[in-house]
């Protein structure tokens, strides 16, 4: 990259509107003005954290491309894709943000960080993150059902369930840690990151209430489990699965459409619609869904760069 690799750099406050003006840049110009306007005010508020924005400066210090990075709970971050105002040399500026916001987000202690594109974007920008250090993964699909809609499943074995506090916190832990074996929803994740920062992350999911965490065990046969952990979406009348795992012994019995009718039932009369993500290669969860109501709302692409693992060794990047 030569001397393109002294230009790029986080963004100081001089060239934030410059650097937010690029970023925006799809959005029609009214819009975009406005937005950026509220995105200083959040900034100067203390509202937003715009450190992890980054610029690729051309000659004259003009902001040509930009990108953003966004701290997420359980040491993990978001990268929104850059954007580049010039054609030329657009890959390569495009590629030396991302590797540079990359290996800064590596040495501030991130553990992953994690792309995901919608029908949206600029069709370049999977190649750019690829280029960058950020496989593309999977798609999710996010699916939603009415809560009011009946389940339709007369009969069925269900859980026994307790919400979660700290007198089953260790029980709790261990069932979900336990969900994890042999699971088909981004397995690139296993291993990645500890029990602590995956169970800080589904905290900071919309509006964390312990009484919408649940665990749940078959009387008859406790290693049966499963849990499901509920977040009110503040300001909609959603709420959303961030969490709904089996262990092994539950696989394959139908209990899952179990943990899906817990989940309505403690939703309803709070919230008009679930909501829930699913990795479209995993089939049997899929076809979960389907089975119970859920229908397809969107699908986006994901992309991942594992930065570091527990034992804290770097991830290396390519050259």
């Amino acid at each position: 990259m030569g001397v393109w690799e002294t230009l790029v750099q986080p963004c100081d406050e001089a060239n934030r509107w410059a650097a937010l003006d690029v970023l925006y840049r799809r959005v029609p110009a009214p819009l975009r003005d406005r937005l950026i306007v509220e995105v200083l005010e959040e900034a100067r508020d203390g509202e937003l954290d715009l450190s992890g924005l980054w610029v690729a400066l051309g000659r004259g210090g003009w902001v040509e491309g930009a990108l953003l990075t966004q701290s997420l709970a359980g040491r993990a971050a978001a990268v929104w894709a850059p954007e580049i105002r010039t054609k030329w040399r657009r890959s390569a500026l495009a590629t030396a943000l991302i590797t540079a916001a990359l290996e800064d987000l590596k040495h501030r202690g991130f553990m992953l960080a994690q792309a995901v594109l919608d029908e949206s974007a600029d069709p370049r920008s999977g190649r750019d993150l690829e280029r960058g250090g950020m496989a593309r993964i999977t798609e999710f699909l996010y699916l939603e059902r009415d809560v009011a809609a009946p389940l339709g499943f007369q009969g069925m074995v269900d859980f026994a369930w307790q919400p979660f506090d700290a007198a089953i916190e260790d029980e709790f832990r261990t069932v979900l840690a336990a969900t994890y074996e042999g699971s088909l929803d981004m397995p690139e994740l296993e291993g990645t990151r500890g029990l602590d920062e995956i169970l800080e992350g589904y905290r900071a999911v919309g509006r964390f209430d312990a009484k919408r965490w649940r665990l749940g065990r078959l009387t008859t046969e406790p290693e049966a489990a499963a849990v499901v952990l509920l977040a009110e979406n503040p300001g909609r009348e959603v709420w959303e699965v961030v969490y709904l795992g089996l262990a092994p012994a539950a696989r394959h019995r139908g209990l899952g459409r179990a943990a899906i009718r817990h989940a309505l039932d403690l939703a309803r009369g709070k919230a008009k619609t679930l909501e829930l993500a699913v990795d479209e290669r995993n089939k049997p969860a899929r076809r979960l869904y389907e089975s119970v109501g859920f229908t397809l709302r969107d699908r986006r692409t994901v992309h991942l760069a594992v930065l570091s693992r527990p034992d804290r060794t770097p991830a290396q990047f390519p050259a």
